[in-house]
C-alpha cells in the first residue's frame, strides 16, 4: 500500500507589494513604502528578494522589475518571508502608473492614487503575479 503524497498549498500569488504612506522623522518628510514579501514562508533562512527600481516622477510612472531570490550572507539563519523595501521621497499627491514586472517578461500594471495620508488602488490588471495592499 502506498502512502498518499502531501503537496503544499498552491499559491494564488507569490508576491505582495504592501505599499503606505509613511514618516522620516530624520528628514522630516513623508514618503511612500513599496515593502515586497513572498507568501510563502521560509525555515531556514531570511532571502532577500531582488528587484530593481526604475523612477520616474516627471512622468508619475513607478516600475519595478521582481527579479527572484537570493540566499542571506549571514552565518546565522533564521526564518521568515523573503522581503525587499523601498523608499519614494519625491511624489506628489497625484495618479501614478505602476508597472510591475516578474523577470522582465510578464508584467502588471496598476494605478495608484496618492492624496492625504492615504494610497488608493484605482485599477489593476485581472490576472497577476502579485497582490497589492495599500493602506
Amino acid at each position: 500500500m502506498r502512502t498518499r503524497q502531501v503537496r503544499p498549498d498552491k499559491l494564488d500569488y507569490e508576491y505582495e507589494l504592501y505599499i503606505s504612506r509613511e514618516h522620516d522623522a530624520i528628514k522630516n518628510t513623508d514618503y511612500i513604502l513599496f515593502d515586497f514579501r513572498t507568501k510563502k514562508l521560509f525555515e531556514n533562512f531570511h532571502y532577500k528578494i531582488n528587484v530593481t527600481p526604475d523612477i520616474d516622477a516627471e512622468k508619475k510612472e513607478l516600475s519595478f522589475n521582481v527579479e527572484g531570490l537570493s540566499a542571506p550572507v549571514v552565518d546565522v539563519s533564521k526564518s521568515g518571508y523573503a522581503n525587499y523595501t523601498y523608499r519614494f521621497y519625491n511624489f506628489k499627491n497625484s495618479e501614478y502608473k505602476l508597472i510591475l514586472y516578474k523577470y522582465n517578461k510578464d508584467k502588471n500594471l496598476f494605478t495608484l492614487k496618492i492624496a492625504g495620508k492615504s494610497v488608493k488602488l484605482i485599477s489593476e490588471p485581472k490576472k497577476k503575479f502579485i497582490n497589492l495592499i495599500t493602506a
